[in-house]
């Protein structure tokens, strides 16, 4: 038996295993069956929304308490508080399934990665839709971005990281009233029907020779990682592979990995690092070659899915 539950805050295994999206909602997956356990004021729409069985509970625990008494209990310790589980445990035994869940999520369906490329489509319109002449700083881009992604009925999967300058040298930078300059970079990504986005663009606008051979540079590395991936098992592959592409490049040791899983989450597996043993095939992945100097850093970041047995730019 698998016990999810849904807080105040998303939650990317209760949707994934529960199909909704419900406040403060407990969900038990076992026997080909699932139930739902929701407060009074949530009846209507789990009964609206929800394949499944719906239980309405005044107190949660003691309803919990006559379904899982003296059972042992799989259950995801990454959302769920250590309060909650201690009073649940005084009535069943729980096991740490988070991991489990994380590795099934890293598999998408062709209908998954569909509203993802939804969603990159999205947050690459609104890439296009910026107005460098009305932003004079950091703020007024961020602002343009936020601005943008509302007048499409979507949310921010993140908060947008915009910087200019000097200030591009950090990789997760928060935007400030430093006026843009002449290299601006800008990672954001927008959520559709819960699916996120990640992409990241260098804007040169003074036509640096040197600073746009250097983001070409960035961009080869990306799509020739992406195509490599049919190449790869698991996420330490990946990470060897662009260390030996990042230095041949000469560009200095990223801080940071060379991509990441996404989808519910914004960062999900598989981990894309030198100790990571997650498979990638069946992945939608972010892919962010990057350096970062002293002065400034560039990133050029691509979200694309590998179903195993090509590779599509999403």
């Amino acid at each position: 038996m698998l016990l999810l539950y849904r807080g105040e805050d998303f939650n990317a295994n209760f949707f994934h295993a529960g199909g909704v999206d419900i406040d403060h909602s407990f969900l038990l997956v076992g026997g080909g069956r699932k139930t739902i356990l929701v407060s009074k004021m949530n009846e209507a729409i789990a009964r609206a929304q929800f394949r499944g069985r719906v239980i309405v509970y005044s107190d949660a625990m003691k309803s919990l308490s006559k379904l899982l008494r003296g059972r042992t209990v799989e259950f995801d310790a990454s959302s769920m508080s250590c309060r909650m589980a201690s009073h649940i445990k005084k009535f069943c035994k729980l096991s740490d399934y988070s991991q489990e869940l994380l590795r099934a999520r890293s598999l998408k369906t062709r209908a998954e990665a569909a509203l993802v490329r939804r969603a990159v489509k999205e947050t690459k319109d609104i890439f296009d839709s910026l107005d460098f002449k009305s932003a004079k700083t950091e703020n007024d881009l961020h602002k343009q971005l936020l601005l943008l992604t509302l007048e499409r009925g979507l949310e921010p999967a993140f908060t947008p990281i915009v910087s200019s300058g000097a200030n591009t040298a950090y990789p997760h930078y928060t935007a400030s009233a430093k006026k843009l300059g002449p290299l601006v970079m800008v990672d954001y990504g927008v959520r559709f029907k819960h699916f996120c986005a990640d992409i990241t663009r260098c804007f040169i606008r003074d036509n640096d020779l040197k600073k746009k051979e250097q983001y070409e540079r960035l961009q080869d590395i990306c799509y020739f990682m992406a195509d490599a991936l049919p190449g790869l098992e698991c996420g330490k592959d990946a990470a060897i592979l662009a260390q030996e592409l990042i230095s041949q490049a000469g560009f200095p040791k990223m801080p940071h990995a060379i991509g990441h899983g996404v989808g519910l989450d914004i960062h999900e597996f598989p981990r894309l690092g030198l100790k990571s043993d997650d498979r990638i095939a069946g992945a939608t992945l972010a892919i962010e070659p990057a350096f970062y100097l002293k002065r400034y850093g560039m990133r050029f970041e691509e979200t694309v899915w590998y179903d195993g047995k090509r590779v599509r730019i999403l």
